[in-house]
């Protein structure tokens, strides 16, 4: 059984209904979607949540595949910390360099269309649990 954990982004009036149709497109062995807002931009909402891929799994629109460093409550793409590393270890990309992830606390890290990265900042809403 494989899970991967994905990130969809919504507004605050859709969110809900988001929500809705993630639950009736996948199983969520968790039973449970995190709920954040855009700390820059109140109308941004961004939900994570674990998924059980099926051998016949496509992506809800607006949802990105995310990983997560649960110290620091640090959400990431792979391309977008290799970015960071990139930027932090003088333009080297070492699998072994060492991330400072305080840096990143409640964080989203995600590759920009400049060929760098942005960080999101993170305000935790709530737990839903279905």
């Amino acid at each position: 059984m494989k899970i991967q954990l994905l990130c969809t982004f919504s507004s605050e009036r859709e969110y809900r209904d988001t929500i809705s149709t993630i639950t009736k497109l996948y199983t969520l062995p968790d039973k449970k979607l995190f709920v954040f807002r855009d700390g820059k931009d109140p109308n941004s909402i961004l939900i994570t949540y674990n998924v059980l891929l099926e051998d016949k799994f496509t992506k809800f629109k607006s949802t990105i595949s995310v990983h997560r460093k649960k110290t620091t409550s640090t959400l990431f793409t792979l391309n977008a910390m290799n970015r960071v590393i990139e930027e932090e270890n003088g333009g080297v990309l070492d699998k072994s360099y060492q991330i400072d992830w305080e840096l990143y606390r409640n964080c989203l890290i995600l590759t920009n269309s400049l060929g760098g990265y942005s960080i999101i900042d993170l305000d935790f809403l709530k737990v839903v649990e279905i």
